[in-house]
């Protein structure tokens, strides 16, 4: 056999270790730093986003000042550079600090030592960048598997990883994360939910290899399903293998009875994010609400922060994007980083609990039209729900 071959053959297990290529065992470390993303949709003649997106743009030479309405439900980010020429109802910087605040007293939370320290969140989405200042010291794990092994950061990836235990922007700002970037493009590009259930299955087995202090509690998956999509009984499946090895999953399913009360709400532009005054129907809903058609009418569902975030940027390890509308996958980490709070500071709760604590604690909420008042949802009160399980809100000590 010719050497090169011989080499090549002795070189495949490290080859097959890499990204392009992973294990089916998981392994601590980062397989890949995937590129930072700078570019500008608002330019491109492809592509039609109107005022919604300004992430990257250069709009130094525009008139805005008449644009006060599309600018309040625009995205954009560090990098955006404004005119002079800005309607005085909008504010990108205010905004920008405002979106920052995880909301609900969390940061009151955060300085009494209740960060979510040793609990390790798992999330399974879209490519992240891995440097960012927002988890970059805590990535235990980073691993690529199909197409996420060759794309650039994408925007989701670090959004939903910031909003779960971001050190500034996110709800559980010490918790361990552990992420898996992978698509749900199955032959023939066929969304197929197999790839993420066996993601799952993988950080099964991971997290049995992980010493105490570093174990992952809860795996949040932005991603939805109906029972007839490729895959959804192996992911379903995957999901109660997961509950049973004591790890809890938050997606976006409603019909999962653990998972159904959850909801993600919206804000005033420049509401204070822990006041639930200030708290609105979610964008993406709101006209169903008014129409008689959200599943939350009866004011039943568990609202949480999800509109006007702020949260680390695909662009860099030091830029933020703000995202004037948000939607479940928002919401999802948010309510994964709550439970690593509430992991903290009782170490044996279930998800089951937990829940159970955040309708008791909960704060119901309505919104006044034409004079008809419409109930929405209960706000979730973290400080109230974390010490209904603990009795008093004194942490957890550290894990050696």
């Amino acid at each position: 056999m010719d050497f090169r071959k011989i080499l090549a053959l002795c070189l495949l297990p490290g080859l097959l270790a890499s990204c392009a290529a992973p294990p089916t065992a998981l392994e601590l470390g980062v397989c890949r730093q995937p590129a930072a993303v700078t570019v500008s949709y608002f330019d491109d003649p492809n592509v039609d986003y109107g005022f919604t997106d300004l992430r990257c743009a250069d709009l130094s030479a525009w008139d805005l000042s008449d644009q006060a309405e599309d600018l309040l439900l625009a995205d954009f980010d560090t990098r955006t550079r404004w005119p002079e020429r800005l309607p005085e109802a909008f504010r990108p910087a205010v905004l920008l600090e405002l979106g920052k605040d995880p909301g609900l007293g969390l940061r009151a939370l955060h300085a009494q030592g209740i960060t979510g320290k040793g609990i390790g969140i798992a999330i399974i989405d879209q490519t992240l960048l891995t440097e960012h200042q927002e988890y970059a010291d805590r990535l235990r794990l980073y691993q690529e598997y199909h197409s996420a092994a060759e794309e650039n950061a994408s925007m989701h990836g670090p959004g939903v990883a910031s909003i779960a235990l971001g050190e500034t922007v996110g709800v559980a700002p010490e918790a361990l994360l552990y992420f898996i970037a992978d698509d749900l493009s199955g032959k023939g590009s066929a969304r197929d939910l197999t790839h993420y259930a066996e993601d799952i299955d993988r950080l099964i087995t991971l997290n049995g290899t992980l010493p105490e202090g570093e174990k992952i509690r809860v795996i949040s998956m932005s991603v939805g399903w109906m029972p007839d999509d490729p895959g959804a009984e192996a992911i379903e499946d995957a999901v109660a293998r997961a509950r049973d090895a004591g790890i809890a999953v938050v997606c976006v399913n409603s019909r999962d009875p653990l998972l159904e009360p959850w909801m993600g709400m919206g804000r005033a532009p420049y509401g204070d994010p822990n006041a639930v005054e200030d708290c609105r129907p979610g964008i993406f809903w709101e006209d169903s609400l008014y129409a008689g058609d959200y599943r939350g009418a009866d004011g039943s569902l568990l609202l949480v922060p999800m509109d006007r975030r702020t949260l680390a940027a695909p662009s860099g390890g030091g830029e933020y994007a703000h995202y004037a509308s948000g939607g479940m996958s928002w919401a999802v980490p948010w309510v994964a980083g709550l439970y690593a709070l509430a992991c903290q500071v009782k170490p044996d709760v279930t998800f089951e609990e937990f829940n159970e604590a955040a309708r008791a604690s909960a704060q119901p909420v309505s919104v006044t039209r034409e004079g008809v008042k419409y109930p929405y949802g209960k706000v979730v009160n973290p400080q109230a729900l974390l010490e209904a399980l603990a009795g008093s809100l004194a942490p957890a000590k550290d894990p050696e």
